[in-house]
């Protein structure tokens, strides 16, 4: 019999929801909106009156998305491959393009976790791209967009989606390096181990960390 995914009501979301101000104007890009978090942030956002872009890559569970998040809101889908870095900046040539006012939001939400050992087209593994690469390629690509808001209305923000498992070793140069990608580590999905498949999972999202804070630290030295 296939898989049912249980309904289980959320403790926290109900509460978070009700907290949230209106986005009633504003444009929220959201990245891997087909389920879990990404799907949450995008339904909330539209619930709230932010016209929502889905940063998806084309699929049917991407369709599904759009669909759910337009029953509750407004929302565009937006072709996205975050193994592709072509891609990702094609996202953001489009963003510019329907935008030039700007756009209030950037959630790096999409992620990949415990993936074995292997290249994008790019030459990087696949979880460092998907996870960090692609979502810092993106912020580079949007940054003049969020520039511009945050001029004309007084705020702007990115919003980086890291995890518990940024917290062990140190950061290696060798996991950002193109060429590398499946020669990091081979496939070892024991988690208890932390090696393998994990070891480049921890640091995609010890990345992702590390470029929020420096991120924040150079947008204040700029004020």
């Amino acid at each position: 019999a296939a898989y049912v995914v249980p309904k289980i009501e959320s403790k926290v979301w109900p509460k978070l929801f009700q907290a949230m101000p209106s986005l009633s104007g504003k444009v929220v890009a959201i990245t891997g909106c087909t389920s879990g978090t990404g799907l949450c942030a995008a339904i909330g956002s539209a619930k709230k009156g932010a016209l929502v872009l889905l940063l998806n890559r084309p699929s049917e569970r991407a369709t599904a998305a759009l669909s759910k998040v337009q029953a509750e809101g407004k929302a565009e889908h937006v072709d996205c491959d975050l193994q592709d870095f072509a891609s990702v900046r094609q996202a953001g040539e489009a963003i510019r393009s329907k935008f030039p006012e700007g756009i209030d939001v950037l959630c790096n939400n999409a992620g990949v976790m415990a993936l074995d050992d292997y290249s994008t087209k790019d030459g990087f593994d696949v979880q460092m791209q998907v996870n960090h690469l692609s979502h810092f390629l993106l912020t580079k690509e949007l940054m003049p967009l969020l520039e511009k808001k945050a001029a004309a209305a007084g705020e702007a923000r990115v919003v980086n989606h890291s995890s518990i498992a940024r917290f062990g070793v140190p950061l290696e140069g060798k996991y950002f390096e193109s060429g590398l990608g499946g020669q990091l580590g081979g496939n070892n999905p024991d988690m208890a181990a932390g090696e393998g498949n994990w070891r480049r999972y921890h640091m995609t999202k010890l990345a992702n960390a590390v470029f929020t804070y420096a991120l924040k630290s150079k947008l204040e030295s700029r004020g």
